[in-house]
């Protein structure tokens, strides 16, 4: 297995990648939230029916390329924050997460994942 590992220096140099990453997944994610909000509120008529397929798909589509992005994160040794949505954990001297670091999107601060955790 290749493991990564970033200094400040590298994983600051990341960002750009990371914030292009993370808008892809936010509008994929908002977009998979709102074609599931309006599969929800269709009824049995016809054209209910046909449109039911359209949406589907839409989904599919949206799912797929879901999994490409975060597949994406993951070809960088980076992952996102099970707790914390779209923050991005950036694996540290060693390879490991515990010393490396952790972004956002909404703070646009590189932090130590070991500050956090305090």
């Amino acid at each position: 297995m290749n493991r990564h590992s970033y200094d400040p220096e590298r994983a600051s140099a990341l960002l750009p990648l990371l914030r292009s990453i993370t808008g892809e997944i936010r509008e994929r994610m908002e977009a998979v939230d709102l074609l599931e909000r309006e599969l929800q509120g269709l009824g049995r008529a016809r054209h209910e029916r046909e449109r039911r397929g359209e949406i589907e798909a839409e989904l599919a589509v949206q799912r797929r390329e879901l999994r490409v992005a975060r597949r994406e994160l993951e070809r960088l040794g980076c992952q996102l924050d099970e707790d914390h949505p779209l923050r991005v954990l950036i694996p540290g001297v060693g390879g490991t997460l515990d010393r490396g670091f952790a972004w956002s999107p909404l703070d646009e601060r590189l932090e130590s994942v070991a500050l956090l955790s305090r």
